[in-house]
């Protein structure tokens, strides 16, 4: 069997063991320990993680990334394996639970070897789930290795992901390898009143998943004048994880905007406020107004080149590449590629 078919075969499997431990069916006890433990790890190691989210994002992964139809049509699009297997070192990032699994998967699938360095905010799920890809191909055992960092001289690729600040690092470190270089990006939902309760809720889900910690979360909103916020909050306030840090930012950002006597909106839970800008603290979520599709297509365009994700009941004109349904934002597929950059065509170019 090919490489690839069979490291199919085995992400496919490890999909099933995860919808296994998500539902409590089919696992033993040995592995639903694995499981446990590796979560339980994740959210001591990291203040802004949860049982609910670390599941969330598994889910989401098995789903959307793991089950066979998906990897068959995804790889169908791509020449691989990889006439000559590279080292390609992955630098994770750790805003969210397995944020870096998307480029695993490539590296892997394409037939290349992953050198990871992991983010220490989320160091435990990966090779947990390493471990179970391992235990169903072992022709993966030489396939990745994790380390503490990557040196230029022992990979022959580079794939990093991190904020504004870590550019120049890359840059510095690594910009005479092929790479992918990866900076913060947001996400920005329009509405037009006419949203019925569902895409509402899926809203919710798309501003709130992780409180809102990665670029795929909606930090923004566009409404037409005079939109009604009540019904919002009355769906918002039922989507609250309960989370030290981020009930003391919401504190904060209240306290802040009353002693500055800044307008805003109290969802009890998150702050709302006007602005212009793209990148609010936690707990806080902008919006802004437009008045026709003009006006909704020029303050999109001020933002186009740091928008991942443009959540909507339908394409906007001009922005289509950005559309996500409402409540599918947090889901992305195996060709929703980060920055719009195909990482599969990356790899199997090398």
């Amino acid at each position: 069997m090919p490489a690839v078919a069979t490291h199919l075969y085995a992400f496919s499997q490890l999909g099933f063991l995860i919808r296994g431990y998500l539902v409590g069916l089919g696992l033993t006890q040995g592995l639903k320990r694995e499981f446990g433990e590796a979560i339980a790890q994740s959210v001591a190691g990291n203040e802004w993680f949860t049982d609910k989210n670390c599941r969330q994002a598994m889910g989401a992964i098995a789903a959307e990334m793991l089950h066979p139809s998906a990897l068959e049509a995804w790889l169908a699009a791509y020449l691989v394996p990889a006439k000559i297997a590279k080292s390609v070192g992955i630098v994770m990032a750790g805003n969210l639970p397995l944020v870096g699994f998307h480029d695993f998967v490539c590296v892997l699938c394409s037939g290349h070897k992953a050198v990871v360095k992991l983010s220490s905010k989320d160091a435990y799920l990966l090779p947990m789930l390493y471990q179970q890809l391992v235990k169903i191909d072992y022709t993966l055992r030489d396939k990745v290795v994790f380390v503490d960092a990557i040196e230029s001289s022992l990979v022959d690729a580079v794939i990093a992901t991190g904020s504004d600040d870590s550019s120049s690092f890359f840059e510095t470190h690594y910009n005479h390898l092929p790479h992918i270089f990866r900076q913060s990006k947001s996400s920005v939902a329009v509405l037009t009143g006419g949203e019925n309760s569902e895409q509402l809720q899926g809203l919710a889900n798309d501003v709130l998943s992780y409180f809102g910690m990665g670029c795929r979360s909606v930090n923004k909103l566009l409404v037409p004048k005079n939109y009604d916020f009540a019904g919002l909050k009355e769906i918002f306030v039922a989507h609250y994880q309960t989370n030290k840090n981020f009930e003391d930012c919401y504190r904060y950002a209240k306290a802040l905007m009353t002693a500055h006597k800044e307008e805003f909106i109290d969802f009890d839970g998150i702050v709302l406020k006007k602005s212009e800008d793209a990148y609010p603290l936690p707990a806080q979520v902008f919006f802004d107004e437009y008045e026709n599709e003009a006006d909704l297509n020029n303050q999109l365009q001020q933002c186009s080149t740091d928008l991942q994700c443009l959540v909507s009941a339908n394409y906007v004109k001009n922005f289509e590449r950005f559309f996500v349904e409402f409540g599918k934002a947090q889901r992305p597929q195996l060709s929703d590629y980060a920055d719009y950059v195909d990482t599969m065509q990356f790899l199997c170019n090398l």
